[in-house]
């Protein structure tokens, strides 16, 4: 986990596997905490099964696991919005 700015407001998180590089973040806000992640979750039903991007994953384990890592910390934070990378995720 990098923190950014160096303030608190904005971590990157590394989340390899979709592609070289990948990063979600982890953004304080007035209204609480957002999760944006990225690539590492395209659609709503991937984020709710567990499931990674299909055919334009470089590293599906490892994506698995950053999506399971992700996944873990918005469970262990219930008031966080998660902001998906391709679809809005709906309560």
């Amino acid at each position: 986990m990098v923190d950014v700015f160096g303030d608190g407001s904005l971590w990157a998180l590394a989340t390899p596997g979709h592609t070289p590089g990948s990063t979600a973040y982890l953004a304080r806000t007035p209204t609480g905490p957002i999760l944006l992640t990225g690539d590492t979750c395209h659609t709503a039903w991937g984020w709710q099964n567990g499931v990674p991007p299909g055919s334009f994953t470089a590293d599906r384990d490892a994506n698995r696991r950053s999506l399971n890592a992700l996944r873990e910390l918005a469970a262990r934070h219930p008031k966080m919005q998660v902001r998906l990378g391709h679809q809005r995720l709906v309560p």
